[in-house]
Parts: C-alpha cells; sequence; structure tokens
C-alpha cells in the first residue's frame, strides 16, 4: 500500500506542476508604455510625411468634424436650457396710456316725473405695470436631474467628436495606402502597356522586313487590346480613390502629395504584438460606444426619476409689485385709484391626477433603462472578447508579412544570381527575365502586404484608445 501511495502523491504533484507551468506559460505581461510605443512608431504615418500631414488637416478641417463640433455647441446650449428652471425667473409687464369711459344712464321717475339723468364721460390716465419674481424651491430633484441629463448629453456630443476622429484616421489611412498602391498598380500598367506597344512595333518592323508572316501580329495586337482597357480601368480607379479621399479628409488636391512608392519593411514587433496579445487585451479602457451606452443609462435612470415626481406638489416662493386702478367696493361708477401692491408668497402647484399618464412615461422609462442595462452587459463582453481576437489575428497577420517579405529577400537573390549565371553563360536571357518579374510580383505583394498590416495595427491600437492621431485631434 506504501509504494501505491507514495506513487500517487507523486503522480498529483506532478499534474499540479504541469498546470502551474502551462499556467505560467500561457498567463502574459499587460503591454507596457514601451510595447505599446514601438506598435505607435510601426503607425504608417511615422514613415510617410505625406500621410502624416494629411492626417493633422483632416482631424481638423474635415467635415464631419466639423458637424461633430457644431453638435457638441448644440448640447452646450441645451444643458444651458436645462440649467435655467432651476434659476430665479423674473418678469415684468407695462401699461402705460388712456382710458376714455363713456357714461349713458338713461332716464328715471322721481315723484311720477320722469328726470333725464345727466350724461357724463371721463378720461383716466395712467401707468399699470407688474414685476413678478419666482424661485423654485423644492421639486423632489427633478430639476436638478434635468440638468444633469442636459450635461451628460454634453458629454456624449464631446466624446462623439473624439470617435469620429477615431474613425476617420483609420478611414484615411486605409484610403491613402490603397490609392498608393493603385497609382503602384497603374505605373505597372503603364510599363506593361508601353512594353506591349513596343513588341507590337517590333513585330510590324519584322513584318515590313519579311522575317515574319503577317499572322504574327495577332498576339501583340491581343496584348494591346486586354492592357488599354485595363489601364483606362486603373486611372479611373485612382482618380476615383483620391476624390473620395479628399472630400472626407476636406483637402484639396494641392494638400495631397505625391504619394510614396510604398511602405518601408517593419522593424522587429514580436515582442510588443506578444504583449498586446497577452493579458492587457481586457484591461484596455473602454470605447465610446461603451461610454456612450453607459452615459445612455444613466440618462434614463434619471428621466425614470423625473417621472415618479410628475405627482407630486412642487413647491416655491413668488415675489411680485403691481399697479392696477381701482374703485372702492368695486363701483364702478366711482372714483379710482392707483395702487401699488407688494406681494410675498410660498406657491405650491399640485398635479393630482393625470388620467394614469405618469404611470405609461414611467413605465416607458423602466422598459428602455432595462434594455440599456442589457444592450451594456452584452457590449462589455463582446469588447474584451473582439480585442483579444484582433490582438491574435494582428499576430497571424505579422507572421504572415514576415514570410513575404523572407520571399521578397530570397526573388532579390533568385534576381542576382540569375544575372550571374547569365554573365556566366550558364543561363539564359529569359531566366533573367522571369526572375526580374517574379521580383516584381513579390515586391506588389511585399508592398499589398505592408499596407494591410499597417491597416490592421492602427485598428487594434485604436480599439484600444491608443491611437495617437484620434487621441491628439490633429496635434500628435
Amino acid at each position: 500500500m506504501i509504494p501505491f501511495r507514495l506513487k500517487l502523491i507523486r503522480r498529483r504533484a506532478l499534474v499540479v506542476a504541469m498546470l502551474w507551468a502551462a499556467a505560467a506559460g500561457t498567463a502574459r505581461p499587460a503591454p507596457d508604455g514601451g510595447a505599446i510605443s514601438q506598435l505607435q512608431d510601426a503607425l504608417p504615418e511615422r514613415s510617410l510625411p505625406g500621410l502624416d500631414a494629411l492626417l493633422r488637416k483632416a482631424l481638423v478641417h474635415a467635415p464631419e468634424v466639423i458637424m461633430r463640433e457644431w453638435a457638441l455647441a448644440e448640447a452646450g446650449a441645451g444643458a444651458l436650457a436645462a440649467r435655467a428652471p432651476m434659476l430665479p425667473r423674473l418678469e415684468a409687464w407695462v401699461n402705460a396710456g388712456a382710458t376714455y369711459e363713456q357714461r349713458r344712464e338713461g332716464a328715471y321717475e322721481i315723484n311720477g316725473q320722469t328726470v333725464l339723468a345727466d350724461d357724463r364721460d371721463r378720461v383716466l390716465a395712467a401707468v399699470l405695470f407688474n414685476v413678478g419674481f419666482y424661485q423654485p424651491v423644492f421639486h423632489w430633484g427633478a430639476l436638478a436631474k434635468n440638468y444633469q441629463i442636459g450635461k451628460l448629453r454634453q458629454a456624449i456630443a464631446a466624446r462623439n467628436i473624439t470617435e469620429t476622429r477615431r474613425l476617420l484616421a483609420l478611414d484615411i489611412r486605409r484610403r491613402y495606402l490603397d490609392l498608393m498602391l493603385a497609382e503602384n498598380g497603374l505605373q505597372i500598367a503603364r510599363r506593361d502597356l508601353a512594353r506591349a506597344g513596343e513588341d507590337h512595333r517590333q513585330m510590324e518592323q519584322l513584318i515590313a522586313d519579311g522575317t515574319q508572316a503577317a499572322a504574327s501580329l495577332d498576339g501583340p495586337r491581343r496584348d494591346l487590346d486586354i492592357i488599354r482597357p485595363e489601364v483606362r480601368r486603373q486611372e479611373v480607379e485612382c482618380r476615383m480613390l483620391r476624390e473620395s479621399l479628399l472630400r472626407l479628409a476636406g483637402v484639396t488636391a494641392a494638400d495631397l502629395d505625391a504619394l510614396p512608392g510604398g511602405l518601408p519593411p517593419f522593424a522587429p514587433l514580436d515582442a510588443p504584438l506578444d504583449a498586446l496579445a497577452g493579458a492587457g487585451a481586457r484591461e484596455a479602457a473602454p470605447s465610446n460606444g461603451l461610454a456612450d451606452l453607459r452615459d445612455q443609462i444613466e440618462i434614463e435612470r434619471l428621466n425614470y426619476n423625473i417621472q415618479k415626481t410628475r405627482l407630486h406638489p412642487k413647491f416655491g416662493v413668488t415675489l411680485s409689485v403691481t399697479q392696477e386702478n381701482r374703485a372702492p367696493d368695486n363701483n364702478v361708477l366711482g372714483p379710482k385709484s392707483l395702487i401699488t401692491s407688494w406681494n410675498a408668497f410660498g406657491t405650491m402647484n399640485w398635479r393630482m391626477f393625470d388620467g394614469a399618464e405618469t404611470k405609461g412615461l414611467r413605465l416607458a422609462s423602466l422598459n428602455r433603462l432595462r434594455a440599456l442595462e442589457t444592450r451594456r452587459v452584452q457590449a462589455e463582453k463582446q469588447e474584451g472578447g473582439e480585442r483579444e481576437i484582433e490582438a491574435l489575428r494582428l499576430q497571424l497577420q505579422w507572421e504572415r508579412l514576415k514570410n513575404t517579405e523572407a520571399d521578397l529577400g530570397r526573388a532579390r537573390n533568385g534576381l542576382e544570381l540569375a544575372g550571374q549565371d547569365f554573365a556566366g553563360g550558364w543561363a539564359s536571357s529569359r531566366a533573367v527575365e522571369d526572375a526580374r518579374v517574379h521580383l516584381a510580383n513579390m515586391l506588389r505583394q511585399a508592398s499589398a502586404e505592408r499596407a494591410a498590416f499597417a491597416s490592421a495595427l492602427a485598428a487594434c491600437l485604436s480599439s484600444r484608445g491608443r491611437d495617437p492621431a484620434a487621441s491628439g485631434g490633429g496635434d500628435f
């Protein structure tokens, strides 16, 4: 029994040790400032000055940003209006002028005799006025809550500017890189068109010299017929991409400099990408969308509490001074005097029953609150998972880019070796041309992979609130 127990204890200890080792292998530290700085230095605008200048202008002058700024100004005015009911209210009116009264009493009898009454008219001149002051005293917190709603909406509008800049920076980067790749592809297509034209002219000369049959011209002519419309298509595509980028950024054609040939190779990013994909993926700050959702929940909670006070009495203080015409004992025929009254009252307004309107509004607000809470819970769960998956996909894209860069290096070496073999008489010119074509294709593929990784890196940092362009607002 003792040896069996000893084996069992040893086996359990081994299992525990394996679990600890697995936990130590999977647990990764959160990305520190150095790792984030390395990734930020790899953003495309750090190596493309034209993109950097375009981002700085667009994040200030883009139409979307300007519209969001006007929306923020509107929200600020709304918060100011929401605060107004909490403050004193002062009102006044003045009537200055004259009143002309006509008095017609007709006839009456005295001792059996009919006597005609004297008709008397009069003009009364006066200055009548009223100045009133009202201060709400106790409204069960409804006025303060309404002001808090206005401030929360102002905060949401300010956050919308940041979110608009964040998405705009991502879109401008993507469109700029797409335009760069498209124009590079157009240059290659134009070179192919020029080469096909030269082949066509050479074949025509050979046919004219009688060294080639007339049917030999069919192949070069067909190549021209295929390449020409492709070049026109790419020209139209480049023009559309450029115009859409200018409209999105809110700049002119002069602000978009000549595009570079492509992105330079990236520095090694294995360590910072590994840190980004670790435990820190869930530790990033909440997104603007989630923060907006939380503010919307707070707004609806305040609105629900406001609806609960609709049928409560509201208390205030009224002060006023009034000057008016009065006749003693309400005798309209008697003399009139100007009376000035100074009044001070405590007021109460109480809506006691509204046909269940308050109940309906309260239930509607409560249901909206429950729906928003459910959306918040789902968004919190989804956001952390999406960030982790995004970081893992970025790692995989980096591995693919490294493989492409290695293939590009092999293609360069292949072209160099083919040239040496041709010089030594061991390879034909066709082999050298094939190696050159392969290198050109690898260059195009590497440019596309670099642009795709740069866009993915920007999106990954942006979703974590680490995009310097979005946080700087044009000053980064």
